[in-house]
């Protein structure tokens, strides 16, 4: 408006009125700085030896997660946090972030199994540990149902193999402190990753006394577990639940598998920051 008024009195003596000083960008131009968040505390669990085990152990273990902007770090699968998207074991970078559809893709250090974890494995060699890598997608159906599928495969070729699981879950909010979580899996798994983990070679066979077994791919287990989330306080919460399962196929028939039935509880208590 200035300009056209300067312009239509081009003619006239007296001078232009003074320019007014140029003013600051406003703040919500600059974008928010991304944010750190985490949570750190004890995790306890009561799982099967190994996968097919009849006898159980107690574990206990510090529980980590970190996250800043799109990526991720934690080693406990579903730790706590203070945002709602899912909490992933190892190194996660989200790729995909919409209301209903989430696209991720992880990295994690896979410990393999010994021989030692058991009494029944011995003369069974041990699977190396390795480094895998994991696609998953969520979809979120509506505000209580999700359903997820993911595909991870053994990145330096320990005899990982590769695995495929699909899962369906409800959210259902109890109070305004307190969530209940309940949801089934199916997992499959390659013949490479059922070798490693259920297979007995001919040497194997020879030290332990179990029976040659040569397993394909196929189902590898069916579980359905539930857990509950209490918030505490702004910077406390804690969660506990359980899990029961039942192997399928080729790791149901091993001679490896002395419990085709398998359960677990677990629960952990985090600081938020």
């Amino acid at each position: 408006m200035l300009c056209c008024v300067a312009g239509a009195n081009a003619a006239d003596d007296e001078p232009a009125p003074p320019e007014a000083p140029p003013q600051a960008p406003a703040a919500a131009a600059s974008a928010p700085a991304t944010q750190w968040e985490g949570a750190i505390g004890p995790v306890l669990s009561l799982s099967p030896e190994y996968q097919g085990a009849a006898r159980r152990k107690v574990s206990a273990m510090p529980g980590f997660y970190l996250r800043y902007g799109r990526l991720s770090i934690s080693n406990a699968s579903g730790f706590v946090n203070r945002r709602k998207d899912d909490v992933l074991r190892g190194l996660g970078l989200d790729v995909l972030q919409q209301k209903r559809l989430r696209v991720n893709l992880g990295l994690r250090v896979d410990a393999g199994r010994r021989s030692s974890d058991s009494a029944t494995l011995a003369g069974i060699s041990n699977v190396r540990r390795t480094l895998r890598l994991r696609a998953s997608t969520t979809w979120q159906i509506d505000d209580h149902w999700k359903l997820g599928a993911g595909w991870t495969t053994d990145l330096l070729g320990r005899g990982g193999g590769q695995l495929v699981d699909l899962g369906l879950g409800h959210d259902l909010r109890l109070s305004e402190r307190t969530t209940w979580n309940v949801g089934g899996g199916l997992n499959w798994a390659s013949g490479r990753y059922m070798q490693s983990y259920y297979g007995v070679t001919a040497a194997e066979s020879v030290a332990s006394g179990y029976p040659a077994y040569a397993p394909g791919a196929g189902l590898r287990d069916a579980s359905l577990g539930t857990s509950w989330r209490m918030e505490i306080n702004p910077r406390w919460t804690g969660f506990w639940g359980g899990s029961v399962g039942r192997l399928l196929g080729p790791a149901a028939a091993s001679p490896l598998t002395k419990s085709t039935r398998q359960w677990s509880l677990n629960g952990a208590l985090a600081w938020r920051f």
